[in-house]
């Protein structure tokens, strides 16, 4: 059997699976759930400063979903692909809690998985002060969060509103941690790679390359923002390949650990982070429309599916999809020896294939869609397009 195990800074956890800090992971019993479901590690819900703690009333709704409902199938099938916008703000918790949840935490789950603090200043004194206090605790490890992407929109200096200071806190906080630890940075600034860089030199453990950002959606019967009217948390398994993207060029980049998550929501989405080069791969989506239990069925399809591909670790395929991403300009220039062919006897004339062909490259027949190879570009656009999966595109 495949081995999923992983270990950052001496810290072993027993698969690369995390629960994201979110509800899911919002006190001691929930972790424990998440933790008895199969995750290998979690990360509890962000501790604010001090400056922060009107976030620990968060507001009500708080959650919004697009395009999930509507899915055909629905609920017996789940869509890949749809919005939640939601306004998880931090833990509920003060200071005195929150560090008794975290020891009660470790007291459940013990050895069964890594438990991680998540910290969030708005000042080098908070987060020493909480840096200070966590090392009192049995966390295994800690996540300092400087990433909260509604966090600019509240008026103080935090989260995707404070990397310009993320090489001092996380100097700073380096100094006072006496646990491994990891930290949280933005995909909302212009080089997320470069403060990454800035995230190691400091320090740090690890990084967590992917996050979500910050947005809205609109109710245009009212004109406003729903189902709050600030903005907030915007993510979903649509924006996976933004995190892919920001994995992949830190990977070639880095020394430390990478941690991921944008986007996760089956097993297929932790296989596609290790080969692009994260070493651990969260979700909190995936847990909060699919269960704890999830994470447990995550892990024995990846088993499988390395076992039927021959890998044995992680390690044996973790940044093996780096030299297959090249550059833009190393893309092929429609190649002469690739075109488009319609298999007649999957086509059922319904003419899809039509309105997305620009080229004026298909004409319906008798018999099915044709494609005339001399007006055809070879985009593929039909072969996306095609209910019956008719169009391929064939080397020749």
């Amino acid at each position: 059997m495949a081995d999923l195990s992983v270990e950052i800074a001496g810290v072993k956890f027993k698969n690369p699976i995390v629960l994201g800090s979110a509800t899911p992971t919002m006190d001691a019993i929930r972790m424990k759930q998440g933790i008895d479901g199969g995750a290998g590690a979690a990360i509890a819900k962000s501790l604010f400063g001090e400056a922060g703690k009107f976030g620990r009333n968060f507001p009500r709704p708080r959650f919004k979903l697009a395009d999930y409902r509507e899915y055909p199938g629905y609920p017996d099938k789940l869509p890949h692909a749809f919005t939640l916008r939601s306004l998880e703000e931090c833990s509920a918790f003060d200071y005195p809690t929150y560090m008794d949840d975290i020891n009660r935490t470790k007291d459940l789950i013990k050895d069964d998985g890594v438990l991680i603090a998540s910290l969030s200043g708005s000042s080098l004194e908070e987060w020493a002060e909480m840096c200070e206090l966590v090392n009192k605790t049995n966390a295994d490890f800690v996540e300092l969060n400087n990433s909260c992407p509604f966090a600019a929109d509240m008026g103080i200096k935090m989260g995707s509103g404070a990397v310009d200071m993320t090489y001092e806190a996380v100097k700073t906080c380096a100094g006072v941690l006496k646990k491994p630890f990891s930290v949280k940075i933005t995909p909302q600034t212009n080089n997320p790679v470069e403060v990454a860089k800035q995230v190691e030199a400091a320090g740090a453990n690890a990084v967590n390359m992917s996050a979500r950002f910050s947005g809205i959606m609109l109710d245009i019967e009212t004109a406003s923002p729903t189902p709050f009217g600030a903005m907030g948390g915007y993510g979903g398994p649509y924006l996976i390949g933004y995190g892919l993207k920001l994995v992949s060029q830190a990977a070639k980049e880095l020394k430390i650990p990478i941690i991921s998550g944008l986007g996760v929501w089956d097993w297929r989405d932790i296989v596609a982070y290790t080969m692009c080069g994260a070493t651990l791969v969260q979700s909190g989506v995936g847990i909060m429309l699919q269960g704890y239990k999830v994470t447990g069925k995550w892990a024995e399809s990846m088993s499988a599916w390395m076992d039927g591909k021959g890998y044995k670790s992680l390690d044996d395929m973790r940044g093996i999809a780096l030299p297959n991403i090249v550059k833009t300009a190393d893309v092929p220039r429609k190649p002469d020896n690739i075109k488009a062919v319609i298999d007649t006897t999957k086509c059922t004339r319904c003419g899809v294939c039509l309105r997305s062909c620009f080229y004026d490259a298909i004409t319906l027949t008798k018999v099915g869609a044709v494609i005339n190879p001399d007006a055809c570009d070879v985009c593929g656009m039909c072969v996306e397009v095609c209910p019956e999966y008719a169009p391929k595109l064939h080397k020749v």
